[in-house]
């Protein structure tokens, strides 16, 4: 049997940025990486495997996609939110310009470490995507976090 903790990760607030579209993404990865376990622990087909693992990429890709279009529209002075105010704050722009090339690369890197990951033998698979995961949302997140709570 599967060597991983049989204890689903929990989420907790520290896993939120302050958006709710975000926030919402987060806590649909942290579902699907309970939902992996789960299928490890019961000891599913390895079919069911794959399909969960490319369902969690597809949800993360989609995530970090979404991210890079927020950080663009703050850093571009489009960001809905902000409409109706007399302009985007300068520090917000700011904020954002500083954060969204370093951001883009971060989730190239996080993505190949997701593939590298989902090809681990089960007794390392569970452990591996819930630091995966709290590694994105606590420290990669941070400066999107940041700028949010700005707002």
């Amino acid at each position: 049997m599967a060597d991983c903790s049989t204890k689903p990760l929990q989420w907790s607030e520290r896993f939120a940025v302050g958006h709710p579209v975000l926030d919402a993404q987060h806590r649909r990865l942290a579902d699907l990486i309970n939902d992996i376990e789960a299928a490890t622990h019961a000891q599913e087909s390895p079919e069911r495997r794959v399909e969960l693992l490319k369902t969690l990429r597809e949800a993360a890709v989609e995530h970090m996609r979404q991210e890079d279009v927020i950080l663009w529209e703050i850093r571009s002075g489009n960001y809905t939110p902000l409409h109706g105010k007399a302009r985007t704050p300068y520090f917000l722009k700011a904020m954002a310009e500083a954060a969204f090339d370093e951001h883009m690369a971060e989730h190239g890197t996080l993505l190949a470490q997701l593939d590298a990951i989902s090809s681990a033998p089960d007794d390392a698979l569970c452990e591996a995507i819930k630091s995966w995961f709290i590694l994105h949302a606590i420290k990669h997140d941070s400066r999107l976090k940041a700028i949010f709570q700005a707002m």
